[in-house]
């Protein structure tokens, strides 16, 4: 059953994310869609996933998001013109995400993921542990691209606001 209450929570906190006229109102919606899949990893025995989508994107990304949204002062962009070459490549990406996705329903809704880790494995050793070792074993590389991929948009975005100002 609460399956079914994230689900509508997440999918309806994302379509007004898309349908909202108000940035800011938006970006709430998108808090609404981050707590509702922080639900679905509750509803996994994933507390450890739960907590850190509530810290890192429910909290600390969608801080940075709220303050572009209050820097770049989006109350004057409601005369700008629209693009229609922007709608088409987003027509298009819709039907070929929709195919996707029907496709996978078709053909893969029967198969179950294996893995060499299972229920009662996991919840001896927990879930932590087994994530610290794929991050700092099989996942390092791209781990680290990751975090240096930060550190320069951390610094470009202070040199580009320092140039601002």
């Amino acid at each position: 059953m609460l399956f079914y209450v994230f689900s509508i929570i997440a999918i309806y906190s994302a379509l007004m994310v898309i349908l909202s006229r108000n940035p800011l109102t938006s970006a709430l919606y998108l808090v609404l869609c981050f707590f509702a899949i922080a639900g679905f990893y509750v509803i996994l025995d994933m507390e450890f996933l739960a907590a850190m989508q509530v810290l890192v994107y429910a909290g600390a990304i969608m801080v940075l998001v709220v303050l572009v949204i209050m820097l770049l002062n989006l109350a004057n962009a409601k005369n700008i013109p629209k693009d229609f070459h922007q709608m088409f490549i987003a027509v298009i990406s819709f039907i070929l995400l929709f195919f996707e996705i029907f496709l996978y329903a078709i053909k893969g809704s029967g198969k179950v993921p294996t893995g060499i880790y299972t229920t009662a494995f996991i919840k001896t050793i927990g879930n932590t542990q087994i994530i610290g070792e794929f991050l700092f074993t099989k996942y390092i590389f791209p781990f680290e691209v990751a975090s240096i991929l930060l550190l320069i948009a951390i610094i470009g975005a202070f040199i580009f606001a320092r140039r601002k100002f």
